[in-house]
């Protein structure tokens, strides 16, 4: 085969290597966690309302805080084992939340803690409060606070 027809074969499978591999390697550099999402994390798990619990309520483990690296959103949670009702659990967590400058939602029903937003360092947070049923099984009744937020501001809400 001619030197040419080989350089122009080499060319268009570099070319089309590089169509093909650009697109990858964009998404894989840019939609990542950084040390920035961790000092996000590191400071959204000093507020308050992840230490917060009704009484007879036990922290279990630690606080979780991974970054959902497609949306670059940081979530930290605190999950809980609990004797209370539910009712008295999202009672005082409303009524806290409320007292520490959370939001509730627009269309919220005046019952849970879900979707509760606040300012934070001019970043809007979002809390959430969601009942494990899977932990049942093991520990009795759990329940888990999530706080959440993004470089931008906001969470998943």
């Amino acid at each position: 085969m001619e030197r040419w027809v080989i350089a122009v074969l080499a060319a268009a499978c570099i070319g089309w290597g590089v169509i093909l591999v650009a697109p990858m390697a964009y998404l894989a550099l840019t939609h990542r966690c950084t040390a920035d999402d961790d000092r996000l994390a590191a400071s959204l798990a000093t507020l308050s309302i992840l230490d917060a619990h009704p009484v007879g309520a036990t922290p279990q483990e630690e606080r979780t805080s991974p970054c959902e690296s497609d949306d670059r959103i940081t979530t930290v949670g605190q999950t809980y084992r609990f004797s209370a009702s539910r009712a008295d659990v999202l009672s005082f967590y409303r009524e806290i939340a409320i007292k520490d400058g959370w939001t509730p939602p627009p269309n919220d029903d005046g019952e849970g803690v879900s979707c509760f937003a606040k300012s934070v360092g001019g970043r809007r947070v979002d809390l959430s409060l969601s009942f494990l049923d899977a932990m049942r099984k093991e520990n009795g009744d759990g329940y888990e606070v999530e706080v959440s937020s993004s470089r931008d501001g906001g969470g998943w809400c």
